[in-house]
């Protein structure tokens, strides 16, 4: 019987069946060999908030100068990604590492990265080479920096860098997750997510189509955003965000218009269950009426442990189907592919996204379909919404039920292909005048005309049924917009109503009632909370106690780990035991701190903590500088979403009694797209730079905690007006308007 990666083995198991890999190298293009030529000719300009303008004369300068500014601004979370990209995330951090260390082995995304690097097109290839370089260059021009691990880039990293960032989110947002081996911080990834709305100019007082980007992801670790601003001669004019490591942007816009994602459940992955029955041979599996052999093979991993680095060695299999992934209770082997997994190629379709100068030209990128998941939001100059559910799915056998493990030996269950972009939900330009996701079903996107259920196959959409509350508070107030100036389209972005109190403490309110009647003690415990929520307009406010004993009993009734839309089984249907989970949160506040009494802001804070990889070491200090905050939870219906510490993973510890932010509005912009232009407000939840030392490490903290944008710089003109420091790559100050 195959072993499941994770269990150990001993070189002796290895198998001559391994796959051979043969590295077919490329040399770096030639024009890029010369990193000093390429850093000479691109200029970073850095405005007031510190975030990069990068300007040069080709796309690859600007790519070149883009790896730069990241590694300038953070380069310990930029090769930390790369890391985890390599496969070599144990070596650095120890078992915490390991779990996401035997997913890229068990999915050769190193090797093979590396060997089909060669075989993309040139210009492809040229991008990367100039993002490799730019780290690179980054690291000949600061020889203090100490690379923990990675000396030097190679252009294939960026390629394996992708593949795993999406074999990372894939592994945690698909059915996957019931079958594979667990996943660090389950929870912490529970609460990610995203808010995107887009409106036509039919509801804004100027006729502008506006936009929101809002995603929700950790904090700290891999998924924290960068903002950047990139414009070339070559046409390349963009300014959003992305990961770190990244060398285009997952969300932004460019002159003419602009896009945002949120996380969906496509159903893009499947598992097979695997029959290896042959009565001699364990390496052989049944398919139909035959046997195929799987291969398998034996790697390496490098765990740091006590200081001290141990190599393991580790037996992977893998089937037609995939690699091995897991095992059930009574022995089953079971196998799992990810749709588009290795068709995760950078610039491809993100640069002519980036590139696209209408609606037609940015569907037409749409329609590669690389990106394995997502939903995405548009809108643009000409007046264009749009909305489509995203993702790579397989065309499969109805008669199946795929949304459990398939029998892998029935040629019946093998993928017929891919559903192109046509054959997805999807609206453009609604009669609602808009269109809105917030990680919820795409049949209810807008309030008249949504995709039909009905018209597509069943397997389509793992969270067809999933109309979460933040979906609904967006359509509530979508559909009240009327004439909305760009100014209330912001400020409607930081709305704190609390969709759960407005539309349940009705229902509890006759609940005391009738609780009075029938248990008269019961009804004095509650009364006195109840009625302070009664009397609250439903806003989380700085000073709100109401807004505090609301989460507290949102929490104690729905769970404290995540709080889901489901109630916790002990409170299901027992209207007098959710009340009674009203006092034993309030009794829980006191306990902690002395009071249940609590203004919001006061134990609702924003504090950063430097070069933390794994959430689980975040250990934040009360007595250290922070800042209130008024973000509430998502499956509340609060659109400034917001999840604290201990809430979410975080055990509370003696010394700590505030509660921090961990995941929520990572990056936070709205998009005016309007016939004479594109213009913008944004901002980073901490601010751009990751050195604790930087003016730009907390700057941006006191906007989310102000509930206030900064200005994009993005005409041209005015960046060199408003830049605050100019320079090439490596070189000393250039002069700029601000400081003459």
């Amino acid at each position: 019987m195959p072993p499941v990666p994770g269990e150990a083995t001993s070189e002796e198991m290895s198998s001559p069946e391994a796959p051979q890999i043969r590295i077919a190298r490329s040399e770096p293009i030639a024009e890029l060999s010369d990193a000093e030529k390429l850093a000479a000719s691109v200029t970073i300009y850095r405005d007031p908030w510190g975030v990069p303008h990068i300007h040069g004369s080709t796309d690859k300068s600007v790519i070149f100068g883009f790896a730069y500014a990241q590694a300038e601004d953070f380069f310990w979370q930029v090769e930390d990604n790369f890391i985890l990209s390599l496969g070599r995330y144990a070596e650095i951090h120890g078992g915490r590492g390991l779990n996401s260390d035997l997913l890229n082995r068990a999915y050769r995304i190193t090797q093979r990265s590396e060997r089909e690097f060669a075989g993309f097109n040139r210009e492809t290839r040229e991008l990367c080479d100039a993002f490799a370089a730019g780290l690179n260059y980054y690291l000949k021009t600061h020889p203090d920096v100490e690379p923990r691990l990675i000396k030097h880039f190679e252009p294939w990293h960026v390629l394996a860098f992708h593949r795993q960032i999406a074999l990372e989110l894939c592994f945690r947002y698909t059915r996957l997750s019931d079958h594979h081996l667990p996943r660090e911080n389950p929870h912490i990834w529970a609460a990610a997510g995203s808010n995107a709305w887009a409106v036509s100019g039919e509801r804004t007082a100027t006729g502008e189509v506006m936009l929101m980007a809002n995603p929700h992801l950790p904090w700290f670790g891999m998924a924290q955003m960068y903002e950047a601003h990139l414009h070339s001669d070559e046409g390349l004019h963009i300014t959003g965000a992305t990961l770190f490591g990244s060398p285009i942007m997952s969300v932004g816009h460019n002159e003419h218009l602009g896009w945002t994602l949120t996380i969906n459940e496509p159903d893009i992955a499947d598992v097979w269950i695997e029959k290896f029955d042959h009565p001699s041979d364990p390496l052989l599996y049944r398919y139909g009426d035959e046997y195929r052999k799987a291969r398998q093979w034996t790697d390496t991993i490098r765990i740091k442990s006590g200081g001290q680095i141990t190599e393991k060695p580790y037996v992977f299999t893998e089937t037609h189907h995939g690699p091995v992934v897991g095992r059930e209770a009574h022995g089953t082997v079971l196998t799992a592919q990810i749709s588009g997994l290795f068709d995760a190629v950078p610039f491809s379709q993100g640069f002519a996204m980036a590139k696209a100068t209408n609606f037609e030209e940015f569907r037409a990128a749409l329609g590669r379909l690389q990106m394995p998941m997502m939903n995405i939001l548009y809108g643009d100059r000409a007046g264009n919404i749009f909305y489509l559910y995203g993702g790579k799915v397989p065309r499969r056998d109805p008669q199946f039920d795929w949304s459990k493990p398939v029998d892998g030996s029935d040629p019946r269950t093998e993928w017929q292909g891919v559903h192109a972009i046509d054959d997805l939900p999807q609206l453009l330009n609604p009669p609602s005048g808009y269109v809105q996701n917030c990680n919820s079903s795409p049949f209810t996107t807008t309030e008249d005309v949504n995709p039909l259920r009905a018209d597509f196959p069943a397997y389509m959409a793992e969270d067809a049924d999933d109309d979460k509350r933040r979906a609904k508070r967006s359509r509530q107030m979508l559909g009240e917009m009327k004439d909305v100036t760009f100014d209330e389209f912001q400020l409607a972005m930081f709305d704190t109503e609390v969709y759960w109190a407005k539309t349940e403490l009705p229902k509890y309110k006759q609940a005391l009632e009738k609780l009075r009647q029938t248990d008269p003690q019961a009804a004095q415990r509650v009364a006195p909370y109840l009625e302070v929520l009664l009397e609250w307009d439903g806003r989380i406010e700085r000073d709100s106690v109401a807004a505090t004993l609301c989460e507290a009993w949102y929490e104690t009734i729905y769970g404290s780990e995540y709080p889901g839309e489901s109630l916790k089984p002990q409170y299901a249907g027992d209207l007098a035991a959710q009340l009674e989970g009203l006092v034993t949160a309030a009794k829980r506040l006191r306990s902690v701190h002395g009071s249940w009494e609590l203004p919001y802001g006061d134990i609702h804070r924003l504090q950063r903590q430097p070069y933390v990889a794994d959430l689980l070491q975040i250990r934040f200090q009360d007595a250290q500088p922070s800042l209130p905050s008024t973000g509430g939870h998502g499956p509340m219906g609060v659109i400034l979403t917001q999840y604290y510490t201990p809430s979410i993973y975080i055990p509370l510890v003696v010394s700590q009694r505030k509660r921090y932010g961990v995941v929520g509005a990572t990056y936070l912009a709205a998009w005016a797209f309007g016939p004479d232009g594109v213009r913008g407000t944004s901002l980073i939840n901490f601010g751009a730079s990751g050195n604790p030392d930087s003016p730009h490490y907390f700057d941006q903290a006191s906007l989310l905690s102000d509930e206030q944008l900064k200005p994009i710089l993005f005409e041209w003109d005015e960046v060199l007006a408003k830049a605050v420091k100019a320079y090439h790559p490596g070189g000393a100050p250039l002069p700029v308007a601000s400081g003459q």
